[in-house]
């Protein structure tokens, strides 16, 4: 599973809108929408951010080798 598809998957599954995650970790939504698309180029630092808004760890957040199955 690609990156950015994990992190919205991950944030559906805790019923969070772009929007919520982009004012928790204070950017405006069209650059949270680009972080979900293009987010194996972020930052290490942006990508600890989102971790922290979707209460996941980095390791989990980047774990692409591994499906996510949000009813687990």
């Amino acid at each position: 599973m690609m990156l950015g598809k994990r992190i919205k998957a991950i944030r559906l599954s805790k019923k969070l809108t772009q929007m919520d995650v982009a004012e928790i970790i204070g950017v405006s939504q069209p650059t949270y929408s680009e972080y979900e698309k293009k987010a194996g180029s972020c930052a290490f630092y942006t990508l600890q951010k989102i971790a922290k808004a979707l209460n996941v760890s980095v390791s989990f957040l980047v774990d692409i080798e591994n499906e996510f199955d949000p009813t687990s």
